[in-house]
């Protein structure tokens, strides 16, 4: 269980920066991509909050569809994921 919170912990700060940059470059495909990957991670660590966020994201960056959604989705998507990587981070200091 370690080795997966671990793994999420090392690797979903940085996508979040990632969809952040694609975000504000209007890489639709890139933040496509990007949400799809997190959303896997996120699944695995049980927060369905963000993962509902994550694939609306990415259906609408595949869609081309409700683009101007995207910011306030995008922040959602970081508050909800950090908020999982601050809980996660404190219940490894249970472990």
């Amino acid at each position: 269980m370690t080795k997966y919170i671990n793994m999420f912990l090392s690797g979903a700060p940085g996508i979040l920066s990632q969809i952040r940059e694609q975000l504000n470059a209007s890489d639709w495909k890139g933040l496509k991509t990007s949400s799809h990957s997190l959303k896997t991670q996120l699944k695995y660590m049980g927060v369905s909050s963000a993962v509902d966020l994550a694939f609306t994201i990415e259906q609408q960056c595949g869609d081309l569809k409700d683009l101007d959604q995207l910011p306030a989705l995008v922040g959602q998507l970081e508050e909800k994921t950090n908020l999982a990587i601050a809980e996660l981070k404190e219940e490894l200091t249970k472990l």
